[in-house]
């Protein structure tokens, strides 16, 4: 109800703020080109510079989100906005410019940076007369929720005491109502006499025949009502309200993402994946060489491993042991360094010389990009485990990383793998992970990985 209303408002704001963002660049291009102190060389034609702005119409906004600036309550401080405000639009410059980069498009970066300038001065303002209208007295009105409750005094005030800020400035109590034993009286003369455009019913201790005459009442009159279950929360389980069967259900989830962000997230593995095979087969082809010329066996490692909700399926490494090192497992796992089911110790008699150099830098995990583009794995989640090892869990609440698809990167090495020895802090992170994941989140341990590779920080 109010979080619906609250995401159209931001929809609506993040809309307005994408022409912004387009408006900016098209006035960029013009005053680089009007000012002759600026035409280092000439500009490429205006239609060109074009095709790029919807680029930035989606970034800006986008990076404004991630730092929350649509998230906070109305009236928040202007110094925490425009901070905010400030930062979206410098991530916003940074990222077309590595674009541009990455994609060795040559626009001038000054038309990139005046961009950023403008589309911070014009939401500003924008952001300005947004909170003078929600200040009006009429804004305030029409904006509050007159709001009958129904249910148990004790559960009404349990409700009210876990709303959230943006939740409290909107709703207004007009009145309480405990139906319990057909006390509810005459509920349509309560909506008359309140102008009541909201009802919220909590259904904890009543049953249907307590509250059918309010609903019933509702419904006749078109008012929009509220049915709080009070069945089942917890901060990791996200309910979403579905059908079965043609009527309302909830559906809880670990993970509440919403379907058009994990769509981005695939979309992205697979570009990303297949960019990225292009780019290193000579990698790869050196690689495959170096392996077969120092060490007898296959160029590549497949073990079966466990991915999403625990399906097995066969990663693929290069291979960075001696051909017989599964068989030598066994007599090593006295000398097992990680606490917990998993098998780790540092100085690893079965590592070759060259694997040693791949797994310090991490490029014998590249041929699981393979993976990555069969739908197996992501470019960033929980790494997976042997089905072995996953079969040793002696906490069922360690399988919970198994409900994302596991990933190339994740927290777990970025923070420095080599010094966590206790499984239980290894699951802890992956935890965090899938509990506040975000795209910018995705890219942060992306991003994060690439020096951490170079520098040879993790690998073992």
């Amino acid at each position: 109800m109010l979080t619906h209303d609250r995401q159209a408002r931001i929809r609506l704001l993040q809309t307005l703020d994408a022409g912004l963002f387009g408006g900016s660049w098209c006035v960029a291009y013009w005053l680089r080109d009007a000012f002759p102190l600026w035409n280092l060389h000439t500009l490429e034609p205006f239609p060109d510079y074009l095709t790029l702005a919807p680029l930035v119409m989606i970034l800006g906004p986008a990076l404004l989100a991630s730092q929350d600036f649509y998230q906070r309550p109305r009236f928040a401080p202007r110094l925490e906005m425009f901070g905010a405000l400030l930062r979206g639009c410098a991530f916003t410059v940074v990222g077309v410019i590595l674009c541009l980069f990455f994609l060795r498009l040559q626009f001038a970066r000054s038309v990139v940076i005046m961009t950023g300038v403008l589309a911070s001065i014009l939401i500003h303002a924008r952001a300005e007369i947004t909170r003078g209208l929600d200040a009006r007295r009429l804004a305030q009105e029409q904006l509050r929720r007159r709001v009958l409750w129904v249910g148990v005094p004790a559960a009404i005030a349990s409700l009210r005491a876990s709303l959230a800020a943006f939740e409290t400035e909107l709703l207004q109590a007009v009145a309480d109502v405990d139906p319990r034993g057909g006390q509810i009286g005459d509920f349509a003369t309560l909506l008359h006499q309140h102008s009541v455009n909201l009802v919220v019913v909590d259904v904890t201790g009543l049953t249907p025949s307590d509250v059918f005459p309010a609903l019933a009442a509702c419904e006749r009159e078109g008012v929009e009502t509220v049915v709080r279950a009070g069945i089942f929360h917890t901060p990791v389980f996200r309910p979403e309200i579905d059908s079965l069967g043609g009527e309302p259900v909830i559906c809880y989830r670990a993970q509440a993402a919403p379907a058009g962000h994990l769509l981005a997230k695939r979309v992205f593995d697979y570009f990303a994946a297949a960019m990225l095979v292009g780019l290193l087969l000579p990698v790869f082809a050196i690689i495959a060489a170096a392996i077969k010329l120092t060490s007898p066996g296959q160029v590549f490692f497949l073990q079966r491993r466990c991915g999403l909700n625990g399906r097995s399926f066969d990663m693929v490494k290069f291979r960075s042991m001696v051909s017989d090192a599964e068989a030598r497992k066994a007599e090593l796992a006295a000398r097992n360094e990680m606490k917990g089911p998993v098998f780790k110790i540092r100085d690893d008699p079965r590592v070759t010389g060259l694997g040693r150099l791949l797994r310090r830098h991490g490029l014998d995990e590249l041929p699981q990009l393979w993976n990555v583009l069969r739908g197996e794995m992501s470019l960033v989640g929980p790494r997976p485990l042997p089905v072995e090892e996953v079969h040793r869990f002696d906490d069922d609440a360690h399988r919970r990383r198994l409900s994302v698809l596991p990933g190339l990167t994740c927290l777990w090495q970025i923070r420095g793998r080599n010094d966590i020895d206790d499984f239980e802090e290894w699951v802890r992170l992956d935890l965090e992970y899938i509990d506040n994941w975000s795209l910018w989140l995705d890219c942060k341990i992306l991003l994060a990985t690439i020096p951490a590779v170079f520098l040879g920080r993790g690998g073992r």
